[in-house]
């Protein structure tokens, strides 16, 4: 954490801590998925359980937000869309980490999602969500049964 004691945050300054600004200029370390699958960044349910739904709501907000005036799309979402929709990825998607959502903007921002045609939505969102997260469970998976097999052979040896 920052130069403060823990005594003297408050649900702002954590807020602020966990702002897009704070994450997108150390996005290129992120490469692909098993780079955020590995990281030791905190999940969003983790962030529920310290602090509480309200806050984890609040940081995704910040990063919709962010989105909506990175994209600078004619018909970016508007307040009660963003508030829905953070809603709907603190419930489905708890298990990502700072870390998938860094990457995971990277690539909405980078186009790796497709075309926007000047609009973007709830549906759209919770669509590239679950594209990453499917992704994501490929990966996890496949590195699971990686390990898996290492650990066999190494008690053979």
């Amino acid at each position: 954490m920052n130069q403060k004691s823990v005594e003297s945050y408050n649900q702002d300054d954590y807020l602020k801590e966990y702002e897009p600004a704070n994450f997108m200029p150390n996005a290129w370390k992120l490469v692909n998925i098993k780079d955020a699958i590995n990281s030791d960044s905190k999940s969003l349910g983790k962030l529920q359980r310290e602090h509480s739904r309200e806050f984890t709501e609040s940081i995704i907000q910040n990063w919709l937000i962010y989105l909506n005036r990175t994209l600078n799309l004619k018909n970016a979402m508007g307040t009660e869309q963003i508030k829905l929709a953070s809603t709907l990825i603190c419930e489905e998607f708890y298990m990502l980490k700072m870390a998938d959502l860094t990457l995971l903007f990277k690539r909405i921002i980078s186009g790796q999602y497709g075309e926007f045609y000047e609009r973007l939505s709830i549906d759209k969102v919770i669509t590239f969500f679950r594209n990453y997260l499917e992704e994501r469970f490929e990966i996890a998976i496949d590195q699971s049964s990686r390990d898996h097999i290492n650990n066999k052979q190494n008690e053979k040896i």
